[in-house]
């Protein structure tokens, strides 16, 4: 467990914040997904269905966590970029960096969401006693994604409401709603081989 990172987050700062502990939550989900593969893969040998790998799931997997731990660091800087362009006065500055604190935590969103549809995979063929930790990876994914959002769209009031500003919202709000839908997918399905 990183306790660092839970150290720093828990100190009265600005950083890290909600965006890198978004982050963070959706990689807790991830590493968990990657457990359940893992297990699987010592537990299937060399058997596998037809079009399907678990070693290639597993190489996804680490993929997405490996982006989520960096988004987690671009999530700080990102925060620190706002910070510093607030100072300058710049208004072109201070865009830019209001955007890149918008993006990324659209970008978590998008990683919970490729999480998601690997999870999703592994609970189509994993053994019955997993699909608990995979519902806890779910929770933890959904949780992410939902307080990335929350990050961007706090962000999003300090934009000028311009075009750019209605394109960044509307972006989020079909983001939302289609991993909202993936989420109630995923976690019916899984729900579903436990039941």
């Amino acid at each position: 467990m990183d306790s660092a990172f839970l150290e720093a987050l828990a100190q009265a700062r600005p950083d890290p914040g909600g965006g890198a502990a978004a982050a963070h939550s959706a990689a807790l989900g991830v590493a968990l997904l990657a457990k359940v593969v893992q297990l699987e893969l010592r537990r299937q040998g060399p058997l596998r269905k037809p079009g399907f790998s678990w070693r290639d799931l597993l190489a996804r997997v680490r993929q997405v966590s490996a982006a989520l731990l960096q988004l987690q660091e671009e999530d700080v800087r990102a925060y620190f970029k706002l910070t510093q362009a607030r100072t300058s006065r710049d208004p072109r500055e201070i865009t830019a960096a209001l955007e890149e604190a918008v993006a990324c935590p659209l970008r978590i969103m998008q990683q919970a969401q490729e999480g998601l549809a690997l999870l999703a995979q592994a609970g189509a063929g994993c053994a019955l006693h997993l699909i608990s930790d995979l519902l806890v990876a779910a929770e933890l994914l959904g949780a992410a994604f939902r307080g990335a959002h929350h990050i961007a769209r706090a962000n999003l009031p300090l934009m000028p409401q311009d075009s750019r500003r209605a394109v960044w919202d509307e972006t989020l709000s079909h983001t939302l709603e289609a991993i909202e839908a993936q989420w109630q997918r995923v976690r019916g399905e899984l729900m579903g081989r436990r039941a």
